[in-house]
């Protein structure tokens, strides 16, 4: 992995000290990462999930995105769902049938670009606790 990629898989882990940091290297020098145990708010059952994401060997100048969370949670909460889907509708910027590179898993995705991101503020740390916000306020 490259330098800048391992220190955002550093800063993960201590900005989330209390959560499993899972990493999978690619190919080209960036990780596949999910960070297990993560809170989405009491609008899913369950109300906590693993979020994955892959970094890219460009990190930091490019966005983390898109997120993806265990096909399993469920939306329970009170606004629109517009995604329809026979194993549960979902918010806007989310849909199921997808899989969670790396991994291979199943999952959700959370589709939620930072298209006016800087590079030298906005980490892959900072974007996962702004997917965690969203997901939060459904």
């Amino acid at each position: 992995m490259k330098e800048a990629v391992e220190k955002a898989i550093t800063d993960l882990r201590e900005g989330l000290p209390d959560r499993e940091v899972r990493v999978k290297p690619d190919s080209d020098g960036g990780a596949y990462v999910i960070v297990d145990g993560v809170d989405i708010g009491d609008c899913f059952a369950p109300a906590v999930t693993w979020i994955g994401f892959q970094i890219t060997w460009a990190c930091p100048d490019p966005d983390v995105y898109p997120h993806f969370i265990d096909p399993g949670v469920r939306y329970v909460g009170q606004g629109a769902a517009p995604n329809g889907h026979p194993d549960g509708n979902l918010p806007t910027a989310m849909s199921r049938g997808h899989v969670m590179p790396g991994f291979d898993l199943p999952a959700i995705q959370v589709s939620r670009r930072s298209n006016h991101r800087n590079a030298e503020t906005d980490s892959p740390l900072c974007k996962l606790l702004r997917i965690i916000d969203f997901l939060k306020s459904r």
